[in-house]
């Protein structure tokens, strides 16, 4: 099996990468594959928000088309909850920041990352809040000083650049939103188009093992001339 990357853009109030999250949980189970997630701030700097009448109309419709095709269910406290309180903040930059630490500290980030998901999206619980940010870390078993740390480090230093190098990503890949997949072997980076895999992770794994396997077989049979 190659060794090479699947590089996920996403963003955390991205509906439509809750429901991916399966399919990166199947890839990150292949073989000489790493998964490397770079977060677009769709909703960082300018663009942070409060919850309101109109984001919750505009994130309801797609939502159940999320949960029709890939299975992912929205909890009742997201629903009757988050949606209804227009005191919560809607700011990517957040939970982007905790990735990066939990990367940053141990490889971690996509299992915060998909954590945080399931805080906001099935829990009710605001994940632009540094208390519900250090909470999780403590829960996933972070040391709680080490990662405060590191957190607001990454705040401080390297969280605008990574925003900005994800969002000319996303550009460079022609995507027009997240989630966006790109397969990365060696110097070679192709998108990846994911729509058809929504409740298939199975499949979505499938298709990179077939995928990876078709750029060893040459390498390997040049190698036997």
């Amino acid at each position: 099996m190659a060794n090479a990357t699947l590089h996920y853009l996403y963003d955390p109030y991205c509906g439509w990468c809750f429901g991916a999250a399966p399919m990166l949980t199947a890839a990150q189970a292949i073989e000489g594959l790493h998964v490397e997630p770079h977060g677009i701030g769709m909703l960082a700097g300018p663009g942070r928000k409060m919850m309101s009448p109109e984001w919750r109309d505009f994130v309801r419709p797609h939502e159940l088309r999320i949960t029709a095709l890939s299975h992912a269910e929205f909890g009742a406290p997201y629903i009757n909850g988050i949606l209804e309180d227009s005191s919560v903040v809607l700011d990517s930059s957040i939970p982007t920041a905790a990735m990066l630490a939990a990367e940053q500290l141990s490889g971690r980030g996509l299992e915060m990352l998909k954590r945080l998901q399931r805080a906001y999206y099935i829990e009710g619980k605001p994940i632009a809040d540094r208390d519900v940010i250090l909470q999780t870390a403590d829960e996933l078993g972070f040391d709680h000083q080490t990662f405060a740390k590191t957190f607001e480090d990454v705040v401080a230093t390297s969280l605008d650049s990574h925003i900005k190098k994800s969002s000319h990503f996303l550009a460079a890949l022609g995507a027009h939103g997240v989630p966006a997949f790109a397969l990365q072997v060696g110097d070679k980076v192709e998108p990846f188009p994911i729509g058809r895999f929504y409740g298939k992770p199975e499949r979505f794994a499938e298709e990179i093992r077939a995928r990876l396997a078709a750029v060893q077989e040459p390498k390997e049979a040049s190698s036997n001339l």
